[in-house]
């Protein structure tokens, strides 16, 4: 509540600066017998680019990233899996201990002895973060399961640059809110493959 505030005030304080430039653009413009207005854009550009510079080329980025890459998809279901793997799915116990394990720009925990839960984190330009999750079998390595999702690694709670302050950077999935179906399809399926049986 604070931080939205404090960024209320400075973007209020921005415009006014912004005007008062503008303002000036004008008039030295007509002191040198140029039309007023191209004084006026040419400072409105200048106030426009020194802070919001980002807007367009991280947003365009970010929708790109997840038109192109987001979402879910199932590779194989545990259905066919279990079909390759006949008599497997009954000696399968989940995995009582959810500690993951950390690995430079990867995660993962084991859900039961055949199959884990692995997330790799990739950073893009524009504070980007990718969230590539997979259900893996760890016998060949197969991915039955994957979903990507991305957002801004922005915190206006714990500000540590200028960029935790815009808040057009702050995106926290490219799912809209309160409907996250991509990600409630891959949970459901890593549950059915941890326990071997429907999420209820």
């Amino acid at each position: 509540m604070v931080v939205g505030f404090i960024i209320l005030i400075g973007l209020i304080v921005y415009l006014i600066i912004s005007i008062a430039v503008i303002y000036l653009g004008v008039r030295y413009a007509r002191k040198k017998n140029v039309p007023g207005w191209k004084g006026g854009v040419l400072a409105a550009v200048v106030m426009y680019l020194l802070m919001f510079w980002d807007l367009i080329p991280m947003r365009v980025t970010y929708l790109y990233l997840c038109n192109s890459q987001a979402g879910t998809t199932i590779f194989k279901t545990f259905e066919q899996w279990k079909n390759e793997n006949p008599g497997v799915m009954e000696t399968l116990l989940p995995e009582k201990d959810n500690t993951s394990v950390v690995e430079d720009n990867r995660r993962y925990v084991r859900l039961n002895q055949r199959f884990i839960r692995e997330i790799f984190t990739t950073r893009y330009p524009f504070d980007i973060r990718k969230y590539d999750n997979r259900v893996v079998d760890v016998l060949n390595n197969d991915i039955l399961a994957q979903y990507i999702d991305f957002d801004t690694d922005r915190n206006s709670d714990n500000p540590k640059s200028i960029n935790d302050y815009k808040p057009w950077r702050y995106s926290t999935s490219c799912e809209p809110d309160g409907q996250k179906v991509n990600k409630g399809v891959f949970s459901n399926f890593s549950y059915l493959v941890k326990y071997t049986k429907e999420y209820r």
